[in-house]
């Protein structure tokens, strides 16, 4: 409502009263400030500290904390007995009941703490409540009640014989009872607190203005008011950052320009079913906070209050803070202006799983990320909600509005390119790289911003994105012919891959339309697996584990990325593909691969550990691709589902076995007579009970108290003959 050539006057509570009757009317909704709920003390926090912030000024500071308006309506009281004798103006207030409730228990307070003689804070009694009679009694006896601060003032009002117990159910006084524990809480240090609020210097103050001497009626304050409807959390914040600014300079209606129109068209495409977006809005809010938080060093709040006042009031950096904030949203708008949305944006730069000339892949498919691959989507809707906006997810999208900020000096071939390298040392740095961490994330940042300013990585920093990929990203620049970019794009944009190239090698570009279509939409990754065994052993160690890639996406997608935790990378595992990459180029199919290699080994009567595992694609278990090997012999090993030896896990020889008679032999039931743990158990056999055991040179089979071994022929350690088909074969005559 403007005020502009409005009769206002402008008044200290004191003055007011002094000046004033004032009655809280029935019209107007209970004191809510002293709701517990965590909404609620936050606003009351806010507001008892910025009160106090003004009563300990020094005197010869002449700032003033202005409350703003009050509405209300007068009316004059005449005297019955004298006649023309004006005995009280009664003030009704429509809007301000509020802030006058906090201002009336905290001059209360004040009186009571510091010993005030009544006839002082005589004015008080001009205050009182007319929504109901419990809270009107109640205000009359607070202010005959001295209290002995011997314990809460809650637990010394409730504990008085005039306190009625059905007082407990009046909302009015609930609060009172709370907020002047919070005023205890906060103003009990102030040894003048009485003389600071009612002094000569005026510290606080509001203006009054009369709603019939300014032509106004009281049905537009009501319906203002909406009968006591609250402000949101947004409504609190947005009035609280916008008291950062100097009231009605050109900052300040700029910024409500930019909350009211600019970034409320910016975020109104993505609105609530309720068509709000204030969470939205306070979820990106906090994302570029939580920024400046990391970048600066300054503790990462929760609060949007205290962010306020940490990163753009009291920061030593604060105006540069409001400034990069403003910029953080404007940018969007641009977008918003010059590509008629935010998902033409991403869709123009982004592809959510399949390769597009002048795009990156980010592999996102949560809805969220709105098919378009649009971060700023997920942010507003995913920050700090769940991990699908993970910390990989912040620095990208930190990337993207890095690029738009300074959009008039990068161009945009330069921020592709740049781009494909954020998204490559991102998604090849682990979590253990990638972490919250306040010193990571600060490092990261500066890394993201080098990368994204000048397609510059700095390695300075103390914590660092993957520096297998680092390297590669510097060493690709000059390595890879103008001709066979596409190729390598095409290569890094595939989903077992997602941006490490440098495994396949540099030399080797010309396997990628070989490597895309193996590991196509529907890759047979266990056939690939035996046609690899097939050419060469494959496999990846570390930490007394073995690694070999099964019907699981994610065992290949280790399997193709050069860990330090791992042996073997190169010398074996893609030293391998490439030769499988070759031969299928040059016509062969898998099964040929398979077949030539289990022929040969077939003929020389050669069935090494490779053989097995090539030929029995069940010799494989588990989720993770991972077994244990005994050193001394190769036919004793361990299929694991998980790292852990605790966890579940088979012996592959008698697994196979397994699978092959379990629903072969079978009881006059129809019910298998084998039965197989997933603990490392032997092979039981119900008919007759018996187990079988594998060890390094064929099997133990256990029936009753006796033990029978059952040794395989071997020439030089190496199986003569197939152990599996060779215990099946006995199995089947018992």
């Amino acid at each position: 409502m403007a005020t502009e050539n409005k009769k206002y006057e402008k008044h200290s509570f004191k003055s007011f009263l002094e000046q004033y009757h004032v009655i809280i009317p029935m019209v107007q909704r209970d004191y809510a400030q002293g709701r517990k709920t965590d909404d609620v003390k936050r606003v009351r926090d806010r507001f008892l500290n910025a009160i106090k912030s003004y009563l300990v000024k020094a005197d010869e500071e002449d700032e003033v904390m202005k409350m703003d308006f009050i509405y209300g309506e007068k009316e004059q009281v005449w005297s019955t007995k004298v006649a023309n004798k004006l005995e009280k103006i009664i003030i009704t207030p429509l809007d301000g009941q509020q802030r006058l409730t906090t201002l009336y228990l905290l001059h209360w307070y004040a009186a009571k703490k510091c010993g005030v003689e009544e006839d002082e804070y005589a004015f008080l009694h001009h205050f009182t409540y007319d929504i109901r009679p419990s809270s009107r009694d109640f205000c009359t006896h607070l202010m005959q009640y001295s209290p002995d601060w011997s314990l809460t003032l809650r637990e010394q009002l409730t504990d008085q014989n005039w306190f009625m117990g059905e007082w407990h159910n009046d909302p009015t006084i609930l609060s009172m009872l709370v907020m002047l524990d919070s005023i205890n809480d906060k103003f009990g240090d102030i040894a003048n607190l009485w003389d600071s609020l009612t002094g000569e210097k005026e510290r606080i103050i509001f203006y009054f203005l009369p709603l019939s001497e300014n032509g106004l009626s009281d049905e537009l304050y009501i319906k203002m008011n909406s009968r006591g409807k609250k402000l949101t959390s947004f409504e609190h914040f947005k009035a609280e950052y916008e008291n950062l600014y100097e009231k009605d300079s050109d900052e300040a209606r700029t910024l409500n320009h930019k909350f009211d129109v600019e970034w409320a068209d910016t975020f109104f495409p993505y609105r609530n079913s309720d068509n709000t977006v204030d969470k939205e809005f306070m979820r990106y809010f906090f994302y570029i906070s939580h920024i400046l938080c990391y970048e600066q060093g300054v503790k990462k709040s929760n609060d949007e209050f205290e962010l306020i006042n940490l990163v753009y009031r009291d920061s030593p950096n604060a105006a540069a803070n409001r400034k990069y904030l403003e910029e953080a949203f404007d940018c969007w708008f641009d977008v918003l202006t010059e590509y008629g949305s935010i998902d033409i944006f991403f869709k123009e730069f982004l592809s959510e799983s399949d390769y597009e000339k002048g795009k990156v892949t980010t592999f996102k498919s949560v809805d969220e990320y709105c098919r378009c691959q649009n971060f700023f989507h997920a942010c507003i809707k995913l920050y700090q909600v769940n991990n699908n906006f993970s910390y990989s997810d912040f620095l990208f999208l930190y990337g993207i509005i890095t690029y738009r900020i300074n959009k008039e000096k990068i161009k945009e071939c330069d921020f592709r390119d740049r781009l494909r390298t954020l998204r490559n040392l991102i998604w090849n740095s682990s979590s253990g790289e990638i972490r919250g961490d306040g010193d990571y994330m600060k490092d990261l940042l500066c890394q993201v911003k080098g990368v994204m300013l000048s397609g510059s990585i700095n390695k300075e920093v103390t914590h660092r994105f993957n520096g297998i990929q680092t390297d590669e990203e510097i060493e690709k620049k000059g390595m890879v012919r103008e001709n066979d970019i596409e190729k390598l794009h095409r290569f890094e944009d595939h989903p077992l891959i997602y941006g490490y190239a440098s495994g396949l090698g540099y030399d080797y570009l010309d396997l990628v339309d070989t490597f895309l279509s193996l590991f196509g939409k529907s890759p047979d990754y266990i056939k690939i697996h035996r046609a690899m065994l097939a050419i060469g052993d494959y496999t990846q160690q570390g930490s007394n584990r073995y690694y070999m890639g099964n019907h699981n996406r994610a065992t290949w997608s280790q399997l193709l990325h050069k860990s330090r935790n791992r042996s073997n990378f190169e010398e074996r595992t893609m030293t391998v593909l490439r030769k499988l990459l070759q031969r299928v180029k040059e016509g062969e199919k898998l099964d040929d691969v398979i077949n030539q290699y289990l022929s040969e080994k077939e003929k020389a009567k050669e069935y090494d550990w490779k053989y097995y595992f090539v030929k029995y694609p069940d010799m494989l278990r588990g989720a993770d691709g991972e077994l244990t090997w005994d050193e001394s012999n190769d036919y004793i090993c361990t299929t694991l589902n998980k790292h852990q030896f605790n966890g579940q896990h088979w012996n592959p020889f008698l697994n196979v076995i397994f699978q092959k008679l379990s629903n072969t032999l079978l009881d006059k039931e129809g019910k298998s007579i084998l039965a197989l743990g997933n603990y490392g158990e032997n092979l039981n056999i119900l008919t007759p009970i018996s187990s079988l055991a594998a060890t390094g040179t064929g099997f133990t089979y256990y029936h009753q108290d006796t033990s029978e071994v059952w040794d395989v022929p071997q020439e030089n350690y190496i199986d003569k003959e197939d152990r599996i088909a060779f215990a099946i074969d006995k199995i089947c005559k018992l």
